[in-house]
């Protein structure tokens, strides 16, 4: 017996013939660079961050360093600071970053870090000055070069690691006048080895206050606030310009010296820092020990590296 094919069915067939095709056309392909180690001229995209301080670290006490650097003055040499930036490569893809210093301390121009591919790099900063002796054993400066996969680079301007500290009176490291301070309700000085300088401001009442008048003279000026940190202490909160405040937990397990607990980016011209106590019931004492401010990043652009 014979059968025949209706002639929709023969035209399924048909069909399914003419559309099949291999499976490889069907993988999804992504583009790619197709020179990737030419060098095309063009720049990756970098962006460097200001300067930050690591909060919940402490500062080193100031003190004074040793009887041929300046007698008896008081300096911090050792404050946490952080740098941090971004990049990116549309082309090519990025390649890393070297991190690279510059001055005495490192005998000229130095390549700190070599490709990598973290985006932040912790440094040390400090307050000494170079009109005291050997002050140059401490003059430095760092900046950030990205590399794409093709040679481009691009490259941050130069970073100063130096920081303003004054004393939580608003002085400065030599007891000369440095920033204004205003004080509303009662606040008492606290003497100890233990605080920057020997002191702090304390108060134990709520709604006390210090306020603080800062001046930021170029982008990327960082402001930060030094306290105790203690079983018996509470909550600090700290503001600007009368914005928003921050409450900020000064309380710890144990005595903790010298931690920088907050800090915010200002704006080019005058602020005002103002840390009023949150009065914690059961453990209402806060104190302030230093206020600190970044010197910020500059315009100027990095020296050329005699090598790697």
């Amino acid at each position: 017996m014979r059968f025949s094919i209706p002639s929709f069915a023969a035209g399924v067939l048909a069909t399914t013939v003419l559309v099949a095709v291999p499976a490889t056309a069907l993988v999804r392909t992504t583009a790619t660079d197709s020179h990737p180690n030419t060098y095309d001229g063009t720049s990756p995209s970098f962006t460097m961050n200001p300067v930050q301080f690591r909060i919940g670290t402490s500062i080193d006490d100031a003190e004074a360093p040793t009887a041929t650097l300046c007698e008896t003055s008081p300096w911090n040499t050792n404050i946490p600071l952080r740098l941090s930036w971004s990049g990116s490569d549309a082309t090519s893809g990025l390649a890393g970053y070297d991190v690279w210093g510059a001055g005495p301390a490192f005998g000229g121009v130095n390549k700190e870090v070599a490709g990598t591919t973290a985006t932040s790099y912790n440094l040390a900063g400090y307050n000494y000055g170079g009109d005291c002796g050997e002050g140059p054993l401490w003059d430095r400066s760092y900046w950030v070069v990205s590399t794409d996969n093709r040679g481009n680079t691009a490259s941050s301007n130069e970073v100063r690691p130096d920081v303003q500290v004054w004393q939580e009176t608003g002085r400065d490291q030599f007891g000369d006048p440095g920033i204004t301070m205003a004080r509303t309700g009662t606040w008492t000085a606290s003497s100890c080895t233990c605080f920057n300088n020997g002191k702090t401001l304390y108060s134990t009442a709520a709604g006390a206050s210090l306020s603080y008048t800062v001046s930021a003279d170029r982008p990327g000026q960082t402001v930060a606030i030094v306290v105790e940190k203690n079983a018996n202490r509470g909550t600090a909160n700290i503001s600007v310009d009368g914005g928003t405040a921050t409450a900020v937990n000064t309380q710890a397990s144990s005595p903790t010296h010298r931690v920088i607990v907050w800090q915010k980016t200002l704006g080019v011209g005058t602020h005002t820092v103002k840390v009023t106590n949150a009065g914690t019931a059961g453990h209402s004492r806060v104190d302030v020990d230093a206020v600190m401010l970044t010197v910020g990043q500059g315009n100027s652009s990095p020296p050329e590296p005699s090598g790697d």
